[in-house]
C-alpha cells in the first residue's frame, strides 16, 4: 500500500496547490504555486537531457552493432552532437546557428510540408480505390482545392482558399477545445486520486 500512496499523496498535494495558486488570490498559494511550476520546469528540462542522452545511446549501440539503418543512426548522432556544441558555444542567437536554422532546419520543414502534399494527392486516390462514398469525394474535392489555390496562377481559387482556411479554423478550434477538457479532466482525476499513473498500479 505504501508503494502508492506516498506518490499518489505528493501527486494530490502539488497539484491541489498549483490549482489553488492559480484560482485563490492568495499571495502563500500563489507563491507555493510558481514554486512548484519553477520546479516542474526543471524536472522537465532534466527530462529532456534524459531524452537526449537516450537517444544517443539507443543510435549509438545500433551504429557499433552495425544494424539495420547504422547509417542514419550515424548522420543522427553527428547532426546531435554538432547542433548542441553550436548552440553551447554561440547560444541560439550566435550567426552559425541562425545560419543551421536557416539552411537546414527550415528548408528541411519545407520539404516535409511538401511530402506531406504528395501523401495528400496519394491518399486520395487510395481512397477512391477502396471506398468510393460522399466522404472520399468530400475529402478529394477539399485536397484539390487547397492544394490547387497554392499555385500562383490561380488567383480564383483565392476565395475558395480563404473559406476552407476558416472551416479548417473552426474545426481546430473544436479540436483545441476537446483537448483542453480531456487535460482537465485527465489533471482532476489524478488530483483526486483516482488515477496513479506515478505509481506501480
Amino acid at each position: 500500500m505504501f508503494k502508492w500512496f506516498l506518490p499518489t499523496a505528493v501527486a494530490m498535494l502539488v497539484g491541489m496547490l498549483v490549482l489553488l495558486g492559480a484560482l485563490v488570490p492568495v499571495e502563500g498559494l500563489e507563491l507555493a504555486g510558481f514554486f512548484l511550476i519553477q520546479w516542474g520546469m526543471v524536472l522537465g528540462a532534466f527530462a529532456l537531457l534524459l531524452g537526449y542522452f537516450n537517444l544517443l545511446n539507443v543510435h549509438s549501440q545500433r551504429l557499433f552493432r552495425r544494424r539495420k539503418n547504422w547509417l542514419g543512426s550515424l548522420l543522427l548522432i553527428l547532426s546531435a552532437l554538432g547542433s548542441s556544441v553550436l548552440v553551447m558555444w554561440q547560444g541560439p542567437g550566435g550567426q552559425e546557428a541562425q545560419l543551421l536554422l536557416n539552411h537546414v532546419l527550415i528548408p528541411g520543414e519545407s520539404a516535409l510540408l511538401a511530402i506531406t502534399a504528395v501523401t495528400l494527392i496519394v491518399t486520395g486516390m487510395r481512397v477512391f480505390r477502396t471506398r468510393r462514398n460522399l466522404n472520399s469525394v468530400v475529402f478529394v474535392v477539399v485536397v484539390g482545392a487547397v492544394l490547387l489555390s497554392t499555385v500562383p496562377y490561380l488567383d480564383i481559387l483565392s476565395n475558395v482558399k480563404t473559406m476552407l482556411t476558416d472551416l479548417a479554423a473552426g474545426g481546430m478550434r473544436g479540436v483545441l477545445m476537446g483537448v483542453a477538457i480531456g487535460t482537465t479532466m485527465t489533471g482532476l482525476r489524478i488530483i483526486l486520486g483516482i488515477d496513479r499513473p506515478h505509481s506501480d498500479e
